[in-house]
């Protein structure tokens, strides 16, 4: 596959940020020029949904998160539901061998604990949504990457993002209160007139007042955006976040999620709602792409040092 293929099929993105610091730099591109690098600043929630409604999302058996550990979970996860992530966030200084994108938007869905092998044991991440959109309002620029993410392994729909050129911004009134937001962009018009751009998440969340008063520690959100990725191609992907750097500047989050199901938004109608006094996380991860492999292997591949 030509490099700019490649490169631009990975652009799609999990996400993490700092405060309302969006262009992080690249660290790893000078040690790994031959994979998929950028510095990723986003917001990730984790919502409890029925497990029934995520199951009829997901092609495959659910695992049973590991609930007593209390470094995961140190408050009681509610019955008979799964965890489900949201995140929206900022990717900047993409690079891949010698090709660069400076910067793109990005959000996605994903169901972990995932049972891709079927052993009961091994989990994996099951992308339900992802969107990506150029930064300033140029939706139009992330066609390309979305459309060649989709055909190599990963289903990205082009996504128009407020605030759209941040990772999150403070609401007008209070500022200490943030919120970012995405919309699915079905029928662009970046000239004049009306366009179709259904809604899709919207985050809206302050920083917690303790870590003891958060509904999960900062190892939970490294757990669960570390577990390989199922592709749609039958084969699996490391997607490799670093929270280690003196700017990752981590915070634990609590807000309020919204999902917006068809008619009203375009996420599945099984996990659409609104979800209130949940959990959150923002940081800058140094984020590494591996190239997909069996799903075997990726699992067997995760880097615990990243988690």
């Amino acid at each position: 596959m030509h490099p700019i293929l490649r490169l631009c099929g990975f652009v799609t993105l999990f996400a993490v940020l700092c405060q309302a610091k969006p262009a992080c730099p690249n660290t790893l591109a000078f040690y790994n020029p031959n994979l998929r690098t950028t510095c990723y600043n986003a917001t990730w929630f984790i919502l409890p949904v029925p497990k029934s409604s995520v199951q009829a999302v997901v092609p495959y058996p659910l695992i049973t998160p590991p609930f007593s550990d209390k470094t995961l979970f140190p408050t009681p996860f509610p019955a008979n539901t799964h965890p489900v992530y949201v995140s929206i966030g900022y990717q900047n200084d993409i690079r891949m061998e010698s090709l660069q994108i400076p910067a793109l938007l990005s959000a996605s869905i994903y169901v972990p604990y995932t049972d891709r092998l079927r052993d009961g044991k091994t989990p994996f991440n099951y992308a339900v949504q992802n969107y990506i959109g150029g930064v300033d309002g140029k939706d139009l620029e992330a066609g390309v990457p979305a459309g060649v993410a989709t055909i190599t392994g990963t289903t990205v729909l082009v996504g128009f993002f407020a605030p759209n050129n941040d990772a999150y911004a403070p609401t007008a009134s209070n500022p200490s209160e943030f919120s970012a937001q995405v919309k699915q962009v079905i029928v662009p018009n970046p000239i004049s007139g009306p366009s179709v751009r259904p809604s899709a998440i919207d985050l809206n969340f302050i920083t917690a007042a303790s870590a003891s008063s958060a509904l999960y520690t900062e190892r939970t959100f490294r757990v669960f955006v570390n577990q390989a990725q199922i592709l749609t191609n039958l084969l699996c992907q490391r997607n490799t976040y670093y929270f280690n750097e003196t700017f990752a500047e981590p915070r634990l989050r609590s807000g309020n999620v919204t999902l917006y199901p068809p008619l009203a938004g375009s996420v599945p109608k099984e996990l659409g709602g609104r979800y209130v006094r949940q959990g959150g996380f923002s940081a800058s991860a140094e984020m590494l792409g591996s190239m997909p492999e069996e799903c075997r292997e990726a699992a067997a591949n995760v880097d615990p040092a990243a988690v």
